[in-house]
This record gives structure tokens, C-alpha cells and sequence, in this order.
């Protein structure tokens, strides 16, 4: 068991996207840190409080429930962090003055630091940092001052007199604010010079939590081939030995090419025992005929995942005595509405309906569930697990379905001639051209979920710099309100050159992405950088039939932020030159979005 913390830091969760990852890094420099709801937070009953920290959240902060907290925050005597949503709530509650703005921002904002102050000494003075918001604070509190600007927010982050309480409108806590750990770190030494937590026994707790949910009971896991699926089998064989542990591999026929004979071969090669498969891939099919929006497109496949346990569980022989053991990770659970303030951004397979009863009815083991991915990794090496199966590029429990933009229209269900022609302004701005994408995909933009088009930029005058392209996506997506992502086109880009068919997930367009996404993975492997890499099919097609596909290459570490790998460009057209030599495959774009406002899948 892991020791009671002398000291500790209170990370407030009003219902952020990155609340977790808060708390993370705040153990990664040496305090305990403990995530708690507003309303259970007791200031002069937290035993060994050194620091208070406000989670963002998905609600104004002029409208939200959430506002109303049950004490005083000129009361309590440690150091206090707000941080987007909280960096508004603490400047009202203190009497300052917050206000609904026409100027959002979302992803990497550069902002003016004051170099002279407490969390900020040191560091450049311009610099790029992560924010997803809409209102800002206009006026602060007495006995508060500004220490940092963008070019539209003149309080994007301050300071009180007394070097106690902080704000940023920004989020320090996500890899993609470059100085941003420095930041918290200089807010925690503040609490305590103290590094007393250690978390270097992580894998023992695992391990201890499996043994005391499982006691004599057996474990049954779903295994993908993902990193998430493997490292939870190492932890359940190293908590209960192998003879207790039985894993099968469900094909739904939504997998990459090739990957579940791979996925088998490999795992019995590395010595793992009681491994079985089952094809699945027709129910699978049949279930997703003619669906198109993506939530119930999850639902299914996650409750056709349950469906295929209680067979499988018969074939085994394993009887009443087991638990299903799955490996969620925290920003399934999160992007799920996991917390209780925390918004649906989307179903994971591993959160529909069928699988909460089981969590109720203590029928579930989910041993990494608090981990993000690199944290994964880590334990997965800890564990032994040899470099190449740790370092996989991620996967989704869905698989390929979830690649599969799907429609049953051949022609757009929205006018948007309008975001059409602010498109175009915004691209000439820079030298490009723009168009808004007849096609649907999820984001999230201040903690919520949208459901929003894509648009498109092309250069007619050579290429583009990297620096123009994210300038332009940015405010592009700031700017337009049906707009949550953007792509590029290397080989320029004719709309009126694509027609919009009706497409689903079918075994023929599934087998076309298979073999567009095998060649786009073959060619990027030597690109270490690359965290993941999912292609995309859209339902839009050449009028010689052939299909458009997006590529998403990103760099990322923990799931919840990531940015687009910057290609060269000339590679960028050789790809994609590549896939339109296949049968079936036309036009390939670049998805250049960051996360947020986009997701890194499009559903």
C-alpha cells in the first residue's frame, strides 16, 4: 500500500478535460497530489494541505452551477493556482470581473510574461502556450495585477500582492506550453520545498490493487494488440500467474491489415499462454449496416464487444468465478464524462451502458485506468515488456470503423456559404486558398465536445511554411464556429472535382483503408517522432470513383494534447502520390489541427 502523504496539494476538478493531468504532473515534482469535487473540498479539514489548485472546466464560469463553492478563497492560507475556468472563478470570487468574449482561443496562443514575477521569472518573454476558452477575465480583483498578455486577452494570467494566489487563462499543464512545467514547478515549490512522494512503486500498487479485487477469482481480457491491452495482461499475469488469466483477441473485421494474425503470432512468441481468438468480423459488419453518426456507431461496437464475452466464457469453460479485466486508460474515461463534472467528448467502446452495469455489479478490473500513455509505456517497461510492443503506435478499441467517415446523403446536410467566404478571407490572409468540407468530425473546444466540418487549405503560389499553416488553422478555427479542424492539400485542391456519396462501413470500404493505411504507416515508419498516425477514409470521391483519404500524423505523449508531425512537404506530396496509385484511392490530405480543438481521431 502506498504511505500516507505528509504533505499535499488539492487539485479542485471542476470538470476539465486535463484535471488529471494536473494532478500528474504535481506528483512527477514531488507532492502528493489528490483530485477533489469543489463541494467536498474542506480547507481547514485537509490534513497536510500545502496547495490549492482550480481545475478548467466545460461551463462559463458566469453561468455554471459550479461557481458556487461552499468557502471563501480569501480565507484559505496556502498558496492558490486557478487555471482556465478556475483562473475566471478565482478573480470573480474575489471580486474581480469576468466577461462572454467575441475572440476565442483555442491550442497554442502566444502570449507577453511579466519576467519579474513569481511564476513566470526567468523565462521568455513571448511565448507560445495552450488555451481553450472563451470568456476572460476583464477587471481583477484589488491587490491583483496582470502578468501576462495575448493579443486579444489583456489578463492571461495575474498575480496577488502578496505572491499567494496565481491565475492563468491558459493551461500550463499540457506538454504543448513549453515552459509550462516550469511554471507549476515554481507554484509547488511555493507550497512546499519539500519532494516527499515518490512514485517509483506504481507497479507494485498495480499489482496489489489487481490481487485484492480478484482474491481467488479468475481474469478474463479482451486484448487488442494496443499497448493499453498489453501492459494490463502483464499486470494481472504478474498478480495472479498465468494459469489464472485468459485472453482473447476479438477480429471484427476492423482491424489493420494483416494485424490479428500478427498480434497472436507476436504475443506467443514473447511466451504469453492461454491466448485464443475469435473471428467476429460479420456480426460486427452486419451491426454497423448503414450507420452513420459516430456515438451510436461506439455504442454498438462496444456493446457487440460485451455480447461476444458470454460465449466466449462458455467455449473457455471458465464458469461463474471471473472478471472481465480491460485496459482503459484515463482519457477514455475522461472523454467519456468519466469525472463527475466533465463533459462527453466521446463513448470509448470500454464506457457504453453495458459496460457501466458491469462496473456496478463489481464485474470489471481496469488496473491502468488512472494512467495516461506514457505512463503506460512506462510501466509496460518496468514490466519487461520488450521496447517494440511498449512503443506501439496507439490503436482504438473500434479499430477501423471509427476511420470510416460514414453518410447516407449525396449531397451536404449544411449551407455554409457563408463560413465559406470568411474561409476564403482567412486563407488569403496568408497566401492560401480555403474551402469548408461537406463532412462532419469531433473536437473539443473549451472542455466540450463539438461536432463540426473540416476545412481545407491549398497553396496555388508554392509552398507554405509549417508556421503559416498552424497561424492559419488556429484562426481559422478561433474565427469560425462550424469549424473544429483543419487539413491541407500538397496537391492543391478542386471541390467542385469531388462528389459527396453515401459511404459506410462496409467490408469493401474497410479493405480500401486497410491497404491506404498499411502503405501511409509503411512509409512514415522511419519518422520516430510520430506518436500515432490514423488515416482517414472520407465519403467524398473523384468523378473517377476514386475516394479521399486524411492522414493524421501527430506528436503527442499523454493523449490529451497533441500537434501535427510537421512533414516535409515534398515527402507530404510523395505519400501522396503513393496512395492515389492505389485502386480506389484519389486525393490525400494533411490534417494539420491540434489537439485541442480537434481529437486526434475524427470520431
Amino acid at each position: 500500500m502506498l504511505q500516507e502523504p505528509a504533505e499535499r496539494i488539492a487539485i479542485l476538478d471542476f470538470g476539465g478535460q486535463y484535471t488529471h493531468l494536473i494532478a500528474r504532473r504535481v506528483r512527477a515534482l514531488g507532492v502528493f497530489s489528490e483530485i477533489l469535487h469543489p463541494q467536498e473540498f474542506k480547507p481547514d479539514a485537509q490534513e497536510g494541505l500545502v496547495g490549492v489548485i482550480l481545475s478548467g472546466g466545460p461551463d462559463s464560469v458566469l453561468t455554471s452551477e459550479m461557481s458556487d463553492v461552499p468557502f471563501d478563497f480569501a480565507q484559505i492560507q496556502v498558496p492558490i493556482l486557478g487555471l482556465c475556468f478556475g483562473h475566471q472563478l478565482l478573480a470573480m470570487k474575489l471580486g474581480g470581473e469576468v466577461e462572454a468574449g467575441a475572440q476565442r482561443e483555442y491550442g497554442l496562443t502566444p502570449v507577453n510574461v511579466a519576467t519579474d514575477s513569481t511564476l513566470f521569472e526567468g523565462l521568455p518573454e513571448r511565448q507560445n502556450v495552450w488555451m481553450s476558452h472563451g470568456d476572460h477575465v476583464t477587471r481583477l480583483p484589488d491587490g491583483f495585477y496582470s502578468t501576462a498578455q495575448t493579443d486579444t486577452v489583456p489578463v492571461a494570467a495575474y498575480e496577488s500582492a502578496d505572491h499567494r494566489i496565481f491565475g492563468f487563462q491558459f493551461h500550463p499543464e499540457v506538454t504543448h506550453t513549453k515552459y509550462g512545467n516550469r511554471m507549476l514547478e515554481r507554484f509547488v515549490r511555493r507550497c512546499s520545498p519539500n519532494q516527499l512522494w515518490d512514485a517509483g512503486n506504481i507497479v507494485d500498487q498495480l499489482v496489489h490493487n489487481v490481487q485484492e479485487k480478484v482474491k481467488d477469482k479468475r481474469i478474463f481480457l479482451l486484448i487488442s494488440g494496443g499497448v493499453d491491452s498489453l501492459v494490463t495482461l502483464a499486470v494481472c499475469l504478474k498478480a495472479v500467474g498465468p494459469e489464472r488469466v485468459v485472453s482473447l483477441h476479438i477480429d471484427t473485421g476492423f482491424m489493420r491489415l494483416g494485424e490479428s494474425a500478427e498480434v497472436m503470432a507476436f504475443l506467443k512468441r514473447l511466451g504469453f499462454a492461454n491466448l485464443h481468438i475469435a473471428d467476429a468480423s460479420k456480426s460486427f459488419f452486419d451491426a454497423l449496416e448503414n450507420v452513420v453518426e459516430p456515438e451510436t456507431k461506439r455504442k454498438i461496437i462496444g456493446r457487440l464487444f460485451v455480447e461476444e464475452v458470454g460465449p466466449a466464457i462458455q467455449r473457455l469453460g471458465l464458469g461463474d468465478d471471473w472478471l472481465l479485466a480491460q485496459g482503459t486508460i484515463y482519457p477514455d474515461t475522461i472523454e467519456s464524462g468519466g469525472t463527475k463534472n466533465s463533459s462527453t467528448i466521446k463513448t470509448h467502446h470500454n464506457r457504453v451502458a453495458e459496460i457501466e452495469e458491469m462496473i456496478k455489479e463489481g464485474r470489471i478490473i481496469e488496473p491502468i485506468s488512472e494512467l495516461y500513455k506514457d505512463e503506460v509505456r512506462e510501466v509496460g517497461a518496468k514490466l519487461g515488456l520488450p521496447a517494440d510492443l511498449v512503443n506501439r503506435h496507439p490503436f482504438p478499441g473500434p479499430g477501423l470503423a471509427i476511420r470510416v467517415i460514414a453518410t447516407d446523403r449525396n449531397f451536404p446536410e449544411t449551407d455554409f456559404d457563408k463560413e465559406g467566404k470568411e474561409l476564403q478571407e482567412l486563407a488569403l490572409q496568408a497566401g492560401l486558398r480555403g474551402e469548408v468540407l461537406p463532412v462532419k468530425s469531433v473536437g473539443v473546444q473549451g472542455d466540450f465536445r463539438t461536432y463540426h466540418h473540416p476545412a481545407v487549405l491549398w497553396s496555388e503560389k508554392g509552398e507554405p511554411t509549417w508556421e503559416t499553416l498552424l497561424e492559419s488553422s488556429a484562426r481559422i478555427v478561433n474565427r469560425l464556429n462550424t469549424v473544429n479542424r483543419v487539413v491541407f492539400s500538397p496537391g492543391g485542391f478542386e471541390r467542385t472535382g469531388l462528389r459527396m456519396m453515401p459511404t459506410f462501413a462496409t467490408p469493401q470500404v474497410v479493405e480500401r483503408l486497410q491497404r491506404v493505411d498499411s502503405l501511409v504507416r509503411r512509409l512514415t515508419a522511419h519518422h520516430e517522432e510520430i506518436w500515432q498516425i490514423p488515416v482517414v477514409s472520407l465519403p467524398l470521391f473523384d468523378w473517377n470513383g476514386k475516394q479521399v483519404f486524411v492522414a493524421r500524423p501527430v506528436c503527442s505523449r499523454d493523449a490529451m494534447t497533441a500537434s501535427p508531425f510537421e512533414m516535409d512537404f515534398e515527402e507530404m506530396r510523395e505519400l501522396a502520390a503513393a496512395v492515389a496509385s492505389l485502386s480506389g484511392a484519389g486525393l490525400l490530405l494533411y490534417d494539420v489541427s491540434t489537439k485541442p480543438p480537434a481529437t486526434i481521431e475524427w470520431e
